[in-house]
């Protein structure tokens, strides 16, 4: 029975870019997946800049630009304010250099990419690099001696049973993780207050750059993706979902209307809609353990958050270079496995990392914004530099605790009293919300 160094299970993005990136340091690795390539999944398929990045520092991107619409902008448009930015690319050398000791391979570009277009570029990208990758296999057992785990057991897609062995076992399989539930572990930090979401595919408009808007409780997203359609997507508060899917094609396009009215018009009288419309609707967040003896997990698989930064993809590309670059010095001798996990825990579980999960959790909530919160977009309007840091926080790029620190937000706040006291937006759109909602699913 031949000993891999690594099996990774679970062969999507966290998976089969971890496979990829410990293949191409010259390791034995085996990467299974129950599914079939090329497929999709659900999922908001969003990257970020920095997402972009890891795909030019693993020489993806040019393969995915050649099938994928990409921009630099974004509007975003909350109650009416509306900002347009870039993630800078400083902040993105800066980003790079603190997390990952280099900043090669840096893009300003962001895109929406099909699951079925991407995950099979990168399940590719894994077997070229010299991966073996088994599809339609299913994994039963994790194999554990003396408390550790050693292997797996599965079976294969000509119902072969199969038992491999491994140094190290890795859980990319998402948050509903095999490895998680077959080793018990614990969630903790559970926030279940969440998000629901709608999205579909529409033909037969051209908007250009993302678009996302919200207003009161609910919000939308309008990105170009593959097959020269647009990823259109609605969410709301998870207490709303309920009523929401009483009749989902009616709702979806009525919030529409009521968050971007602009962009509802579009959708009705020039839209053609591709295929259904698809839906999840629990998204609450947790943390699980990083690593143990014999494993360890990437992805979503230990940490899950809401879609409403559609942080996901781009998270699960951080957390593939870091946990390879870790595995790779204990592989080769240069750091015990104790070293090369407490530094990859060190790294994910930072302060910066901490404040953005509660960042993103918060945002789920989908409150309403207040006066102050209002007031701080009006001010970003009038500052580019501002408003392209704003947006390079909200994706994870630069740090939470620097935008949102108080002598910042005092300056911003300074200067949204001269430009914001007649601006319309301070009506009450928490009522508006609510009333909304009581008269949507009617």
């Amino acid at each position: 029975m031949q000993l891999y160094d690594a099996i990774v299970i679970g062969a999507r993005c966290s998976g089969a870019s971890t496979a990829l990136l410990l293949a191409q340091r010259g390791h034995r690795v085996l990467v299974v997946d129950r599914s079939s390539f090329p497929s999709d999944v659900i999922s908001t398929h969003f990257l970020w800049p920095h997402g972009m990045s890891y795909l030019n520092r693993w020489g993806l991107l040019d393969e995915v630009l050649a099938v994928t619409p990409a921009h630099t902008t974004v509007e975003v448009v909350n109650d009416g304010i509306s900002l347009t930015g870039s993630v800078p690319t400083e902040l993105l050398r800066e980003y790079f250099r603190d997390l990952h000791g280099d900043d090669a391979g840096v893009v300003q570009s962001y895109a929406s990419v099909r699951r079925r277009v991407l995950d099979e570029i990168l399940v590719g990208a894994a077997a070229k690099a010299g991966a073996e990758v088994r599809t339609n296999f299913t994994v039963r057992e994790l194999i554990v001696e003396n408390g550790q785990v050693i292997g797996i057991r599965g079976r294969a897609v000509d119902g072969e049973l199969v038992e491999e062995r491994a140094r190290i076992v890795v859980g990319a399989d998402g948050r509903n993780s095999f490895v998680a539930r077959t080793l018990a572990l614990p969630k903790y930090d559970e926030r279940p207050r969440c998000t629901f979401a709608y999205w579909s595919y529409w033909s037969g408009f051209d908007l250009g750059p993302a678009q996302l808007h919200r207003r009161g409780r609910l919000a939308c997203a309008v990105a170009p993706t593959n097959f020269d359609q647009n990823m259109v997507l609605v969410w709301g508060p998870s207490e709303w979902s309920r009523e929401f899917r009483g009749d989902v094609p009616g709702n979806y396009q009525k919030a529409l209307d009521f968050v971007s009215p602009e962009l509802g018009d579009v959708v009705r009288s020039r839209g053609t809609r591709e295929e259904r419309i698809y839906g999840t609707l629990d998204q609450s967040a947790f943390l699980r353990p990083l690593h143990g003896p014999g494993w360890v997990l990437v992805g979503d698989a230990e940490s899950a958050k809401d879609q409403c930064t559609a942080i996901g993809i781009t998270h699960a590309f951080r957390d593939a270079e870091l946990v390879s670059a870790a595995l790779d010095r204990w592989l080769r001798g240069d750091a015990s496995i104790d070293e090369a996990m407490t530094a990859y825990g060190d790294r994910r579980r930072s302060q910066n990392a901490a404040a953005y999960h509660d960042y993103v959790c918060t945002l789920a909530e989908m409150r309403p914004y207040r006066h102050d919160e209002l007031q701080l977009f009006v001010a970003l309007r009038g500052n580019q530099q501002e408003t392209d840091r704003f947006i390079a926080t909200h994706a994870d790029v630069a740090p939470v605790s620097e935008f949102f620190q108080a002598s910042n937000l005092f300056l911003l706040n300074d200067a949204a009293k001269e430009s914001s006291a007649d601006h319309a937006v301070f009506e009450d759109f928490a009522e508006t919300s609510r009333s909304y909602q009581q008269n949507l699913f009617a």
